[in-house]
């Protein structure tokens, strides 16, 4: 895996309209294997996901993130689709919900950025409408 400066931004908006925005910037990793992108980085304090790692699995339609760690979860984002997942927390499990919107994905073997909207919900009732936005640029 390459070495890389990772950017992201994530917004959530929930259903009083009150919108709490996260920007965090890291050191990670990158790889292109195959037809899919991985981005790799630890969680911080800021995110509320200390002491957890998120990889990202990018191909041209889909996402998988995936956290490992304290907090816990598999979500699969693909545009127009609902996806089940089980979110475990070091205060227990939540079955959530995520549909996406949008997924823009703009990478390279060198870096790039990927875009998502999303919704989150529970028992289909949506919690929160959600944007991330990943930038990812390669370090030497």
């Amino acid at each position: 895996m390459k070495k890389a400066l990772i950017t992201v931004k994530g917004t959530q908006k929930n259903a009083q309209n009150e919108t709490d925005t996260i920007e965090l910037i890291t050191e990670g990793e990158f790889l292109k294997k195959g037809e899919y992108y991985y981005i790799k980085y630890d969680e911080s304090e800021l995110s509320g996901l200390d002491k957890t790692t998120t990889t990202l699995k990018v191909g041209e339609d889909s996402v998988i993130l995936m956290r490992f760690g304290d907090n816990q979860s598999k979500m699969i984002f693909e545009k127009n689709t609902r996806h089940e997942s089980n979110y475990v927390t070091p205060y227990g499990n939540i079955m959530l919900g995520v549909r996406s919107d949008e997924i823009k994905v703009s990478l390279t073997e060198n870096g790039g950025e990927l875009k998502l909207k999303y919704a989150i919900d529970l028992d289909e009732r949506v919690l929160s409408d959600n944007e991330l936005h990943l930038t990812v640029r390669e370090v030497n």
